[in-house]
């Protein structure tokens, strides 16, 4: 337990860090308002003592001046009205600060998921950390902020009344600290379980949350529909989710059990202390108004203690955002070394050498000591069985992955070592899961090359390449029109149209030396696919390009054709040399007749 409490108390300071690193300015002006706030209800305590005694002096005097007695209510108002009015005003700018501490946080999320390496999105281990600082980054710190404000506000309020109850007896202070102290005890060790407990069970809610998607989502929803599954994914959603909710309950219960046992206790106290201050009121060692001062103070501290108690579980119970965020922020942006520029242009080869390679966290070869030569200018196929690691090199050629053996080289330069930045110039990629981004037409073809200046007349000529030039002109607005479903005046697109503003996204990179096509004409019809490749040497020339597709129409764009099998390669060379060696690749094409 005592590495949770070191934990939480340096997670504490980061997060104070981020509030104050998110805006100075608004971080200093919170802090003189949390500091007025802590002393105005000392001031409140002291003018109510003032005005009773003033008032039962006014009723006890025959010749007296009522002028102090205004003075007085005067004071009472001034000062209620300054907490009405601090309240408004501590409640706006804490608003204020909140917008900067979630843009701050939000901008080290996004830097952080940009930059960090691809793998850590196919790493299974990393899903929990993810799903936790992801989760609640939009309401946790501005959580965290605000229960370190109320936790300086209410720690220097006690600390100012307890001063005054010490005028009672000294004794006030260590016996209402003790009337706290179980209550603290409780609902810290209550705040350890639910920790553990969230952080034992994240997976469980992330699959809580993957059947609620499958229910909600409109990814899901043809099948949901044709196949009927809404009762059964609502079954299992239901399932998993009252198997969470009765482990938090019996938390709850047992905590609930706890706080009325130790609240009975605090009780005691509170009418023991009440009790010796009426006797002394009695005995006529203080006045009324010091009375009815001492009641308000304890009264008031008593309820200060409980915020100041919920404020401390509730920051220790934010542990477990400030853990997995801080743990997800500490995630390294491994230095790169790759700094080489990618040749421009190339002049012989790229050489696959030995390659072996296995996603994060798994035991199994997806390639395995693969070689390959592809000369430049040349369209090389990929084809085998799914499951054969065709995608798995394309990831590698795409630089999202790094071999764990062997290596790639351009004209005898390390893949590795060239910047990711030349990379990215100089291949363009399409993907068989490729994004249909809910934008223009315009933006979904300009997203294949940023650094491209807005140029139309290539967006047009890359529209034109991809056989979707006709439809985009013919949209509303023609390729300012939004695509998609989820904005007002959008216009949806059939898979086959997509694919096609995939296609024309990766022709707009007129700078790419390699174009890599995963499953290119997946779906398209018969003719746009038949006027895809009769335009397709045009579309290539001067370019090397690496084809996978299972259409035999698509591989016989190839110059060369590389048959993968088993994690490995099983043959390469022309088609027609294929053939003739009736091998795997006679054995394929034949299955496909």
């Amino acid at each position: 337990m005592k590495r949770v409490n070191k934990l939480s108390i340096n997670h504490l300071l980061e997060s104070l860090r981020i509030v104050y690193r998110s805006s100075p300015k608004w971080t200093l002006i919170n802090t003189i308002i949390t500091i007025i706030r802590g002393c105005i209800p000392l001031l409140l305590l002291y003018v109510v003592k003032e005005l009773i005694d003033v008032v039962t002096n006014h009723i006890n005097t025959i010749n007296n001046n009522p002028q102090h007695l205004y003075y007085i209510i005067g004071a009472t108002a001034l000062f209620f009205l300054l907490n009405a009015i601090s309240g408004s005003v501590s409640s706006l700018v804490r608003e204020r600060q909140s917008h900067f501490v979630n843009d701050y946080v939000q901008n080290i999320i996004h830097k952080k998921t940009i930059n960090i390496d691809y793998k850590y999105f196919e790493d299974a281990n990393y899903q929990d950390t993810f799903y936790r600082a992801l989760n609640d980054a939009n309401f946790r710190p501005a959580r965290v902020f605000y229960g370190i404000l109320q936790l300086a506000q209410n720690s220097l309020t006690l600390l100012l009344i307890l001063i005054i109850l010490s005028n009672i007896h000294w004794a006030m202070i260590p016996v209402l600290i003790i009337s706290g102290a179980p209550i603290f005890y409780f609902r810290i060790a209550h705040t350890r379980k639910i920790y553990q407990y969230r952080k034992q069970h994240t997976e469980d809610e992330r699959r809580v949350h993957y059947f609620n998607r499958l229910l909600t989502a409109k990814d899901f929803a043809k099948e949901l529909r044709v196949f009927n599954l809404g009762e059964t994914f609502k079954r299992e959603y239901e399932y998993f989710k009252h198997d969470l909710r009765d482990k938090q309950w019996t938390l709850s219960k047992s905590k609930t059990l706890y706080e009325v046992a130790v609240q009975v206790l605090a009780t005691i106290i509170l009418l023991l202390i009440i009790g010796y201050v009426v006797q002394q009121t009695v005995e006529g060692h203080i006045s009324s108004g010091s009375m009815a001062m001492y009641f308000l103070a304890l009264q008031r501290a008593y309820a200060v203690l409980q915020g100041l108690l919920s404020s401390l579980s509730s920051l220790y119970e934010d542990n477990l955002f400030l853990q997995n965020f801080i743990e997800f922020n500490n995630i390294s942006i491994e230095k790169s070394i790759a700094n080489q520029l990618f040749p421009n242009p190339i002049k012989t080869t790229i050489e696959i050498k030995n390659v072996s390679f296995k996603y994060p966290n798994t035991n199994k070869w997806v390639l395995k000591n693969i070689s390959l030569t592809i000369p430049k200018g040349k369209t090389v196929a990929l084809v085998g069985r799914n499951g054969c690691g065709k995608t798995s090199l394309v990831k590698l050629l795409a630089g999202l992955h790094q071999p764990n053996e062997g290596q790639i080289t351009v004209d005898n330069i390390n893949w590795h070592h060239i910047a990711s930045s030349e990379i990215s110039k100089n291949i363009s990629v399409i993907f068989q899961d490729f994004m249909l981004y809910n934008v223009s037409a315009a933006n979904n073809i300009r997203f294949g090359n940023m650094r491209r200046k807005d140029e139309n007349g290539i967006i047009q000529e890359a529209a034109q390449k991809a056989g979707i030039h006709e439809l985009f002109s013919n949209l509303p607005e023609g390729f300012d029109t939004t695509l998609g479903t989820l904005f007002k005046g959008s216009q949806m697109l059939s898979r086959g149209e997509w694919q096609r503003t995939a296609l024309a996204r990766s022709f707009y990179n007129t700078d790419a030396q390699i174009i890599i096509l995963d499953e290119p004409t997946s779906s398209l019809d018969a003719f746009t696919e038949a006027k895809l490749i009769a335009h397709f040497k045009e579309i290539t020339r001067n370019k090397t390009a690496i084809i996978v597709s299972h259409r035999l129409s698509t591989i016989k764009l190839a110059d060369i054709v590389v048959v993968m099998e088993n994690s490995g390669i099983a043959e390469v060379g022309a088609p027609d040399e294929l053939l003739k060696q009736r091998g795997v690749y006679f054995s394929m094409l034949e299955s496909l007749k």
